[in-house]
């Protein structure tokens, strides 16, 4: 089991080590493993790692706070149309309103992702 999560995590860690930062609504299907594997995964390490293992369980923390960033391939390329749209200054798109819809749910996800994360001291 321990192994498994550590490749899981691994997998996910080679994904974000790719990721441009600060970028939001990116697609999931980049994710070597479903949401749920690498969630569970990053759980059982942080439930596993001792105290002595502050920067790996930090980095745990991040990286599972960051798996809100993904969202459905349709959603992300909708964010990235309305990004695109706004660093253009075309406001008007369509895909504008509903990216910042998207993106708004993402904050909400990650902020309570951070509030999960507080148990794993």
């Amino acid at each position: 089991m321990l192994g498994m999560a550590t490749k899981v995590v691994s997998d996910y860690g080679k994904v974000l080590s790719r990721v441009e930062p600060g970028v939001y609504g990116l697609p999931e299907s980049v994710l070597p493993h479903a949401r749920e594997t690498i969630r569970y995964a990053i759980l059982t390490l942080l439930k596993q790692l001792g105290p002595e293992h502050t920067e790996v369980k930090e980095g745990l923390r991040q990286g599972y706070v960051y798996l809100a960033q993904f969202v459905a391939d349709d959603e992300a390329d909708l964010v990235a149309r309305g990004q695109a749209s706004v660093a253009a200054v075309a406001t008007d798109d369509a895909s504008t309103e509903p990216a910042m819809r998207i993106i708004n749910r993402i904050k909400l996800a990650m902020e309570h992702a951070v509030d999960e994360m507080r148990a794993y001291p």
